[in-house]
């Protein structure tokens, strides 16, 4: 697949194509997963170091089996609980972080 083509599917310019390539551009997570759908593989091929079916960590997990530190370290929500009051003009978002 070409540079426009790959481009024209994922709705950028073929500028944008080459900073991906020579890691200049940000890719966001979406647009991660839309590369990966447009080359039909799996997001974790574009990881050096993904894990394998060789006995590594699993590439899924099941619901329960991740916590809410897993997702959230504690200096993450540590800090969300210090910004949080002054984001929104004090306003509650509805939005928990713990």
């Amino acid at each position: 697949m070409d540079e426009k083509t790959f481009g024209t599917a994922l709705g950028v310019s073929v500028a944008h194509v080459r900073g991906y390539e020579q890691g200049t551009g940000r890719v966001s997570a979406a647009e991660l997963l839309t590369m990966a759908d447009i080359l039909q593989v799996h997001f974790s091929f574009f990881f050096e170091k993904a894990p394998g079916s060789d006995g590594g960590m699993p590439m899924t997990v099941g619901r329960r089996d991740v916590s809410r530190s897993m997702v959230f370290p504690s200096r993450i929500v540590r800090r969300w609980r210090i910004i949080r009051p002054s984001l929104w003009g004090g306003r509650s978002t509805g939005l928990s972080a713990g």
